[in-house]
């Protein structure tokens, strides 16, 4: 089992993933919004990029979640004491 401070380090380092992920998402959305022409496997590569962003970026989401959910453990043991 991960100590609060272990769990308190994974969750920083997640957040902060979760950021640059969201960044990542951004700038590819951003750049389909520029207008710019793209050839069909330009496109293709695109949207594969996109896919496996959003993928990454829902694994990160539910990793944080049960992180979230074990330092909330350690707070209802810290008051049930």
């Amino acid at each position: 089992m991960m100590t609060f401070i272990e769990l308190q380090i994974q969750q920083r380092t997640l957040l902060d993933d979760l950021d640059e992920l969201e960044t990542a998402v951004s700038l590819l959305v951003e750049k389909s919004n520029n207008g710019l022409e793209m050839d069909e496997d330009e496109a293709a590569d695109h949207q594969q990029q996109l896919a496996w962003l959003n993928r990454q970026h829902a694994g990160l989401l539910v990793v944080l979640s049960e992180t979230e959910r074990g330092l909330l453990a350690f707070d209802t043991q810290v008051d049930g004491d």
